[in-house]
């Protein structure tokens, strides 16, 4: 029973399973018919044997002294006789019985019995018969009229017959299915060998041997081909973005790293309660600078699973944004930050992830209050039929024109006269636009009319439920 349980789960045994039940129900299909036919053949020429003695004995009846009589012809009986057993009555145009077995029953229709031989099934003495029954017209008798002629055969012979004709062809059948089955066992197995070189050719591959697999297969698996194919390039991708990740984030880490064993030694070696205090101050400084870095290389790192893992589904956009504003803007510390929120709809609805929209308006937001020295910030959402856009505008000096693009790269520094990227990781942007990507929108800036600076995320509007 394992075993088959372990045929069913190969592709080999499905398949070859599959087949074989089309096979067995095909072949038992033709069992069946030819059944039938061996039966219907076998019935028709034990019929043609029976019609011709039944006509043989009609033929022999003739009129001695106005009293009909009968020359048994023994041959033609004898014919029958010679498979089964063999019975017959004759019955004048009076209704007597003239010769033959008194009480052997004649089920067909006298009357069709004057056209031709007539034949029926019946039973006698226990034993199934097959009669046929003939009339003839004899006007010599005292009473002119139709004699009529009933010949019985039991059916041994016909059953004989038909069961040797059905061996022989269930034979031919079986033979045939077992043929058609191990040929598509062969044929099978000559048809999953592509396969079997592809799984070796992978098998053998280094695990950092990503380029595309290269063989020689059938148009129907190239399609499998392209899958994997398709799978390594996305793999490669992907490893390439882990390990520029990685040794970019070494490299950001480097730095604030020596920076802070540096400080530490500098402060291990102060004894001016002054300038040990400026040094404590900086060592804290750079303290906080490592831990939003390391921060914000855990959400990056964080934003680019949840892409590719993570299902989106219905968020409500207003209520988010709100929140995430309230537990941004405590970071300002002692600022007094202006703040303001306005919608033109109570609730608007997208398909995303709220854990990563959470952290993309709150990057936006960090990085006007935090490095854009911002103290007025201006939240709003709009929605129209086919997109939503929040827009974060602060009074802030903003991103120069020029570095728009660069923004959105992670771990790309502006210059020293950008200050809103001045003590920046370089990486709050570069999550949002990794979040919108996922989401199908875009980051947008802009200098409105009113001054400042303004971050526009537009996101697809999810359908109507």
């Amino acid at each position: 029973m394992r075993r088959f349980d372990l045929f069913r789960k190969t592709l080999f045994g499905r398949t070859l399973l599959f087949i074989a039940l089309i096979v067995a129900s095909g072949a038992a299909a033709l069992a069946l018919i030819a059944r039938y036919y061996a039966g219907v053949a076998s019935e028709r020429a034990y019929d043609q044997l029976l019609a011709g003695a039944t006509i043989q004995v009609a033929e022999d009846l003739y009129v001695q002294g106005g009293v009909l009589a009968l020359n048994l012809p023994v041959a033609a009986l004898s014919t029958l006789s010679r498979y089964d057993l063999v019975y017959y009555r004759v019955v004048d145009s009076r209704g007597v019985v003239v010769a033959g077995y008194g009480d052997l029953p004649s089920p067909a229709n006298s009357l069709a019995a004057r056209s031709g031989p007539q034949f029926a099934n019946g039973t006698y003495q226990g034993q199934r018969v097959r009669t046929a029954t003939l009339a003839r017209y004899l006007p010599e008798e005292h009473t002119p009229g139709w004699a009529v002629v009933t010949v019985a055969q039991t059916t041994h012979a016909r059953q004989q017959l038909t069961n040797d004709m059905s061996f022989k062809v269930w034979t031919l059948i079986l033979l045939m299915s077992i043929l058609a089955i191990g040929a598509s066992g062969l044929a099978i197995r000559r048809g999953l060998r592509p396969l079997a070189r592809i799984e070796t050719i992978i098998a053998a591959r280094d695990p950092a041997d990503l380029r595309p697999v290269a063989a020689d297969t059938p148009s129907e698996i190239n399609a499998i081909i392209g899958a994997i194919n398709g799978l390594i390039g996305r793999l490669a991708e992907r490893m390439t973005a882990m390990q520029r990740f990685i040794a970019d984030a070494a490299h950001q880490m480097r730095t604030p790293i020596a920076r802070l064993d540096a400080q530490i030694e500098l402060l291990s070696g102060e004894h001016d309660p002054a300038r040990y205090a400026a040094r404590l101050d900086a060592l804290r400084a750079t303290c906080s600078d490592v831990g939003r870095l390391t921060g914000q290389l855990l959400n990056h790192a964080m934003v680019i699973h949840r892409t590719e893992a993570v299902p989106l589904q219905r968020v409500e956009l207003v209520g988010l944004a709100k929140e995430a504003l309230g537990r941004t803007i405590p970071l300002a510390d002692e600022r007094d930050v202006s703040v303001s929120f306005d919608t033109d709809a109570p609730q608007v609805y997208i398909d995303g992830d709220p854990i990563g929209l959470q952290e993309a308006v709150s990057n936006v937001l960090h990085n006007a209050l935090l490095h854009g020295k911002a103290d007025d910030i201006a939240v709003s959402v709009a929605a129209s039929d086919a997109f939503v856009t929040l827009t974060v505008r602060d009074n802030g000096p903003g991103i120069p024109r020029e570095h728009w693009e660069a923004a959105r790269r992670p771990f790309e520094r502006l210059g020293q006269e950008n200050a809103m990227r001045r003590t920046g990781s370089g990486l709050g942007l570069a999550i949002v636009q990794e979040v919108m990507k996922a989401h199908g929108g875009r980051i947008g800036f802009s200098f409105p009319a009113t001054g400042g600076f303004a971050v526009i995320l537009t996101f697809p509007r999810a359908p109507t439920v």
